[in-house]
């Protein structure tokens, strides 16, 4: 049983590189903080059209989005699956965090469904030396779970998103310092008899995130995101080359998992800001379902061209529901009440017509 899950959610001969989709699980309403703010971003009528089709308004007008309610996320794989997604990738939090909910209903369910999962852990929830081994634990954990996806055979993926390095400095002396947190994680998957760990650098820039590669012992790079855009909307276009270079620059460095992106239009916390990241009024015009396609199928052509930057063949899109920074593919929530679901529809038919070919 697990042998065979894995070759589901690996590569199989001509095959198409796994697609992978990022999971920021903030939409928890009331239950936790970060909940409360992203609803709020939303709430103004010009945003609406991005809230998750999950999303209920009230008799006053005021947006619950609460992706705890039974069948949510079940229904959510249906979808992915119909997009032609492999696995989501969970930005990782504690456990018990309101942001880890979706995480935990996930791994509940069981085998349910072809979508596997992989995490995205900021270096910094390492902790140190000490604090780390309970990471490692963790992780080593959710690698023994059938459904985590597999590069290269049998080698778990995991993406370190690189922000706060001051504060991984304090924690490990030095960026080099961190290395001894990854050989950890290596340690601990061998010792439970795991395939070794394919650690993915994600930062923005390519030689900084090639150097922290190089400093701690990691595998490739790759991006959370794609930002960029000018105050008026810039085109689909631009977005576009600017992903092109995303993965011609890191793929001249090191092995990479190309980023994807399904736009950038962090406005909404602008208007309502965050108290997590401050952002400017820089962004792309919003990207038709078409034009989601077309990105994706970009870079797969890509891997197609490139073999040898890409040996993972895999891809990580951005983002399967950060609806208010300006990325997803995730249906929202028509204005009619009903389900928009046009760009999970767009995406899985190109992915389905590029199989056929």
């Amino acid at each position: 049983m697990l042998f065979l899950w894995h070759i589901a959610i690996a590569q199989e001969p001509g095959a198409h590189p796994l697609v992978g989709a990022i999971r920021w699980d903030a939409w928890h309403g009331d239950l936790g903080a970060v909940g409360e703010i992203v609803e709020r971003c939303l709430s103004p009528e010009q945003y609406r059209f991005r809230a998750p089709w999950f999303t209920e308004v009230g008799a006053d007008g005021s947006l619950s989005i609460r992706c705890d309610r039974p069948g949510i996320l079940e229904r959510e794989i249906e979808y992915a699956e119909r997009a032609g997604i492999d696995h989501w990738a969970f930005v990782t939090y504690p456990e018990e965090d309101a942001l880890s909910l979706p995480l935990r209903q996930y791994l509940a369910l069981g085998g349910t469904g072809e979508v596997g999962f992989c995490n995205i852990v900021e270096w910094a929830r390492f902790g140190g030396p000490e604090p780390a081994a309970a990471m490692v634990e963790r992780l080593v954990g959710y690698f023994r779970d059938p459904r985590y996806v597999r590069v290269l055979g049998d080698r778990p993926l995991l993406y370190l998103f690189t922000a706060g390095r001051e504060q991984v400095e304090q924690q490990w002396g030095s960026v080099a310092g961190f290395h001894r947190a990854v050989d950890m994680l290596r340690a601990g998957a061998r010792g439970a008899v795991i395939g070794d760990p394919y650690v993915v650098v994600m930062w923005f820039d390519a030689r900084s995130a090639d150097e922290i590669r190089q400093a701690i012992g990691a595998d490739a790079l790759s991006s959370y995101a794609v930002p960029g855009g000018t105050e008026d909307g810039a085109p689909f276009a631009q977005s576009l080359s600017l992903q092109r270079s995303y993965w011609d620059s890191m793929g001249a460095l090191a092995p990479v998992i190309p980023v994807v992106s399904w736009g950038w239009d962090p406005r909404p916390r602008v208007d309502n800001p965050t108290p997590w990241a401050q952002y400017s009024r820089a962004h792309f015009a919003t990207f038709t379902p078409e034009e989601c396609a077309t990105a994706l199928r970009e870079a797969l052509d890509w891997i197609s061209a490139n073999p040898e930057k890409c040996p993972a063949r895999a891809v990580i899109a951005y983002a399967w529901n950060e609806h208010d920074e300006g990325g997803w593919l995730c249906p929202t929530r028509a204005a009619d009440g009903g389900v928009d679901a046009s760009r999970v529809e767009a995406v899985g038919a190109m992915v389905r017509g590029r199989d056929e070919q």
